[in-house]
């Protein structure tokens, strides 16, 4: 069966008639993420982000809800509070682009309109670009500081979360941040925009010292493995079953690509995630250990990674300071 974008829209719109439209509690839905544009590309598989904004306790902080083997939504919940002050949501590197151009599917009185209206008002003046673009370095270096000063916390995952606020910090000077499944992919395209392809090697050094599409592919199997075993019982909503196609697709699909070393990122990331949710068994630690000495990622390898961070976020220091100075800032 072929999905179209028709074809989702009906299924969020549907979603959020009989779920939210009639909880009093609900002051809006949006629909955020790929499937915003009215004619964008519909991959496969793919998620549709739903924001549903709550006034008073939220029932979860996220939910995923399956529609198929291929298309899952993702469901956010957040407090309205945090949207009420659009002016700061200028600065904020996340919900300001939510706000910027959503498609509204839901909404009791006009928040939208006059939220909406106070974000766009000089959201791209520089002095608000820095100011999300600072939104994601900040901890980012003190993610890295933290890690620095106590080496033997240090693991995988909180340096891939160092890496991607380090990385979407440069790519905040040019728009939108990049979503977790496709960083690599997209950084070097972003980065080259604005004349920083120095930023490029360094970044992907921060993550592994030897990604390569054949290690790749050689551990692809054990990712697979450890994904299904974590799924079973996640403790985080990203490890759900219904998102493992949704990450496989991206690794293959960027290993095909003429960076095939950018798959490294998906595998990874989600791989950490599951090493820290506590359920692997000998095997799938044996294995995970094992991809971290052969990616560079080992106890014994992360001070390498950390000074490869560290040259980053100095150098993106550098330019955000320059940007600044340029800009009167």
């Amino acid at each position: 069966m072929r999905i179209t974008h028709d074809a989702l829209m009906k299924l969020a719109r549907e979603t959020v008639e009989k779920r939210f439209a009639h909880d009093i509690n609900v002051t809006a839905v949006f629909l955020v993420g790929s499937l915003r544009p009215e004619h964008g590309a519909v991959e496969s598989p793919a998620d549709v982000d739903l924001l549903v904004l709550h006034n008073g306790e939220l029932p979860r902080d996220r939910e995923i809800v399956k529609l198929s083997n291929d298309y899952h939504l993702d469901i956010t919940y957040e407090n309205v509070s945090l949207y009420a002050q659009p002016r700061e949501l200028r600065g904020d590197g996340w919900r300001g682009w939510a706000m910027w151009d959503p498609r509204l599917l839901f909404q009791r009185g006009r928040f939208f309109e006059y939220t909406q209206s106070v974000v766009r008002a000089q959201f791209e003046d520089p002095a608000n670009i820095i100011k999300r673009a600072r939104f994601f370095s900040v901890p980012a270096r003190e993610a890295w500081f933290g890690m620095q000063m106590d080496i033997e916390s240090a693991n995988p995952l909180k340096l891939f979360n160092a890496i991607f606020n380090a990385a979407n910090s440069l790519v905040a000077l040019t728009g939108a941040p990049i979503s977790e499944r496709r960083l690599l992919a997209e950084f070097p395209e972003r980065a080259k925009s604005i004349e920083q392809d120095d930023m490029i090697h360094t970044l992907f050094a921060s993550v592994s010292s030897n990604a390569t599409a054949q290690i790749i592919t050689q551990w692809l199997p054990a990712w697979e493995l450890a994904f299904k075993a974590t799924a079973q019982s996640p403790g985080d909503l990203r490890l759900h079953p219904a998102r493992f196609s949704y990450y496989k697709s991206a690794i293959e699909a960027q290993l095909s690509s003429d960076m095939p070393s950018a798959a490294v990122w998906p595998m990874l990331y989600t791989w950490a995630l599951a090493a820290e949710n506590g359920s692997f068994n000998e095997q799938q630690q044996n294995d995970w250990a094992g991809v971290c000495a052969a990616l560079g990622l080992s106890t014994q390898a992360l001070p390498e990674r950390l000074q490869s961070l560290d040259a980053f976020l100095d150098r993106l220091e550098e330019i955000l300071e320059q940007v600044s100075v340029d800009n009167g800032i």
